[in-house]
């Protein structure tokens, strides 16, 4: 044992000695051979430490700097790229092409004048280089020089005309100017003197699929193609331009075809899933990612798909199944991560899925599908605010992203900002004219504008994008109430479930509608079968509990108020209806109880706020809070009658009565028969000492209804205005 450390330490020593015995620029000639291999293969990183151990034997060695620049470039980190071209440069100034590369991300950085200073210095050297007269046509386009930027890339196709990207650029230029003809003729002249070029072909062929000659586009991208039988982007070009063209099936055997045409190559093999996907055959690309991903089951982004397209299929067990196994393998996978916070959610475990799609954000803070996904979540919750403020990071993330515009447009209806929410749903039907749930927001705008028949034109045409919605489904069955249609609701969604009968969201709004008939049996069956069919069925217990209520059986209509509670603790709704219900039986500590926790679960709900601010103020509590309460419910709600109500009755309360006027006057115009809202402005007005609209008000509230609540108030008001004119 002795013996055999003593040798190993030998051979420590022997390698220590011969190490330093090395001479030191051999070996960095060495570090600097093996990285260039590294780099050859692709393997950036492993070249990247190779650079370094070079340059820590000589800091100064400009060969070194410029290969480590490279490789930092092929990373991706131009950062880093760019301090070494500049070492690069002030140690070996006559490297033209860390020159031309510094020039190239100094225009990237917008720095025109230094970029231009860098090519130069080439120029001057080399008046004929090629590279350098692109570079400079570069930083001319980047000042918007377009005239100038042409005739450098003329001279760069003059001095090297089998560099098809000068042309790709020349012809791009002359597009932005209008030039059509010449843009063509370009991608032509490319063609000609590189006839063996693919990405001349493909070049010519993006143009024409760009101005829609999709034929033409169909001939070019045939041609690349044959000119390799391996080349995998001329293909996925033919594919898409069948597509457009409408040969779907054409399109299919393509994408189909590539899997034999480069079997290893990851954009072949996905090829014909994502084709499925973009043509809405979701069950097909599903059982083709499934098949793909048996042959290869340690590709994760075939598992990030696959799980993606069962969580949309609702396939959630399945889902979870792939999933699970992506984590695994690696746990801090973004896609992994935001797919197991959307299967969270789909199992309505908002509070785990909040959590995990957090983590999801930190893991790419720059998906702007986690952030909206974590605003689904929290909007769940309750949390009305934090969604809002995660939906609109998603949309500032992906601006045209009309899933978050739709959700913020809910948001705003929902606190009752009509304007803000018209405003949002009719960017994200601009943005997506094809969209469902886009409509959907339109409708309920325009609804709450009062317009029915505009309203159900949006409806229609959200039903004929998606039959089976939910959303548009729910807003139809409240239009068609208000309008005694309700029968033309039941069978509609009756043909629905005959053809998805395990829809528990059809079941609910079927029960509704018969609720709204007054079929309380049958809207009672269908309330259950939801239940049966998925016990999280959001609002189907309150729902039940309103048919219990018209039934006669306040108790039982608690009790399930109470079980959606228990089922969904987070939603406030469900506080604020049982609250309600409380109210009406004159036991404000338990409304008392219930509305402050839904404030305490979602601070930012206007609902929540503006009940409870009544609450204090009518049945005992801080007048303060209860300001504070109301002006936080009139922010989120500026149009809303009733926030405008009750923060000016906070202010009659403090005393305040001309505050109060302003409010109360904005509340008796948007419900001028409101009895309520008119004793209030009496009573302010009474305060403020206009005893002529006190009385003008408090009449008319007696009028409009002899025995509303503070009708007796209301007459003693009445009485003192009398007794002090007399």
């Amino acid at each position: 044992m002795k013996s055999a450390i003593l040798k190993r330490i030998s051979l420590a020593c022997l390698l220590l000695l011969a190490a330093c015995s090395a001479d030191p620029n051999k070996q960095k000639l060495k570090y600097l051979s093996s990285g260039e291999q590294y780099f050859k293969q692709g393997k950036y990183q492993a070249a990247v430490i190779q650079f370094r151990n070079a340059l820590q034997l000589d800091p100064k060695y400009p060969e070194a700097h410029y290969q480590l620049a490279r490789a930092y470039l092929s990373l991706g980190n131009r950062d880093s790229a760019f301090g070494e071209f500049q070492q690069t440069v002030s140690l070996d100034p006559d490297n033209s092409d860390a020159q031309l590369q510094l020039a190239s991300l100094l225009i990237a950085r917008k720095e025109y004048t230094q970029a231009q200073t860098a090519t130069d210095k080439v120029l001057k050297r080399d008046p004929k280089n090629a590279q350098a007269h692109a570079t400079l046509g570069e930083k001319y386009a980047g000042t918007h020089d377009s005239q100038n930027a042409v005739l450098e890339f003329q001279k760069a196709i003059e001095l090297d005309p089998a560099r098809v990207e000068y042309y790709s650029i020349l012809a791009a230029l002359r597009v932005s100017l209008g030039e059509l003809g010449a843009a063509e003729a370009t991608y032509r002249q490319a063609i000609e003197r590189n006839p063996k070029s693919i990405e001349a072909r493909m070049g010519l062929g993006e143009y024409y699929f760009s101005q829609r000659k999709l034929g033409e586009a169909e001939a070019q991208m045939q041609a690349a193609s044959q000119l390799d039988s391996h080349a995998v982007l001329p293909r996925l070009l033919l594919a898409r331009t069948y597509s457009a063209m409408g040969k779907l099936a054409d399109a299919e055997n393509v994408n189909r075809e590539l899997k034999a045409v480069a079997p290893d190559d990851p954009r072949a093999y996905q090829a014909l899933g994502l084709f499925y996907i973009s043509s809405g055959q979701k069950e097909k690309a599903a059982n083709e990612f499934k098949s793909v991903l048996a042959s290869r089951p340690k590709d994760d982004s075939i598992k990030a798909r696959l799980t993606e397209l069962l969580i949309d299929l609702n396939r959630i067990d399945e889902a979870s199944a792939v999933n699970q196994d992506l984590l695994k393998s690696n746990p801090s996978e973004p896609r992994g991560l935001l797919a197991h916070g959307r299967i969270l959610i789909a199992q309505g475990k908002y509070q785990d899925a909040a959590s995990e799609l957090d983590k999801a954000t930190k893991a790419d803070p720059r998906s702007a599908a986690a952030f909206y996904f974590l605003g689904v979540s929290q909007r769940s919750l309750g949390l009305s605010g934090v969604a809002k403020s995660s939906f609109s990071h998603a949309l500032e993330l992906h601006p045209g992203m009309t899933e978050a515009t739709v959700a913020l447009a809910n948001l705003a209806d929902k606190r009752g900002a009509n304007e803000e929410a018209a405003r949002l749903a009719s960017d994200a039907l601009k943005t997506n004219p094809d969209s469902a749930a886009a409509y959907v927001s339109n409708a309920k705008a325009v609804l709450a504008q009062g317009d029915t028949h505009h309203a159900e034109a949006l409806l229609q045409d959200a039903l004929k994008r998606s039959p089976a919605s939910l959303p548009a489904l729910a807003v139809l069955v409240k239009l068609y109430a208000q309008q005694g249609r309700t029968n033309e609701a039941v069978a509609r969604i009756s043909n629905l479930l005959s053809q998805q009968p395990q829809n528990a969201g059809l079941h609910l709004l079927l029960a509704i509608s018969y609720l709204n008939l007054r079929d309380l049996a049958k809207a009672e069956a269908s309330v259950y079968q939801a239940i049966k069919l998925n016990p999280k069925t959001p609002d189907a217990y309150a729902l039940l509990a309103d048919i219990d209520y018209a039934k006669g059986s306040v108790e039982k209509a608690k009790s399930d108020l109470r079980t959606a509670i228990e089922s969904n603790p987070h939603s406030v709704a469900n506080y604020l209806a049982l609250g309600t219900w409380y109210a009406r039986d004159g036991n404000w500590d338990e409304a008392r109880k219930l509305w402050e926790k839904a404030h305490q679960i979602d601070p930012d709900s206007a609902v929540a706020a503006g009940q409870l601010a009544f609450l204090y103020l009518e049945h005992g509590g801080d007048v303060n809070v209860a300001l504070s309460l109301a002006q936080t419910a009139k922010r989120a709600m500026p149009d809303s009658a009733p926030a405008a109500d009750t923060l000016g009755w906070a202010y009659y309360k403090l005393g305040s009565p001309g505050l109060a006027i302003v409010q109360l006057q904005q509340s008796v115009r948007k419900e001028p028969n409101n009895p309520i809202y008119l004793y209030h402005l009496g009573m302010a007005y009474t305060v403020a000492g206009n005893s002529q609209s006190a009385k003008q008000f408090l009449q008319q509230a007696l009028q409009r209804t002899p025995n509303f609540i503070y009708a007796s108030d209301a007459k003693e008001a009445l009485k003192k205005i009398s007794t002090q004119r007399n």
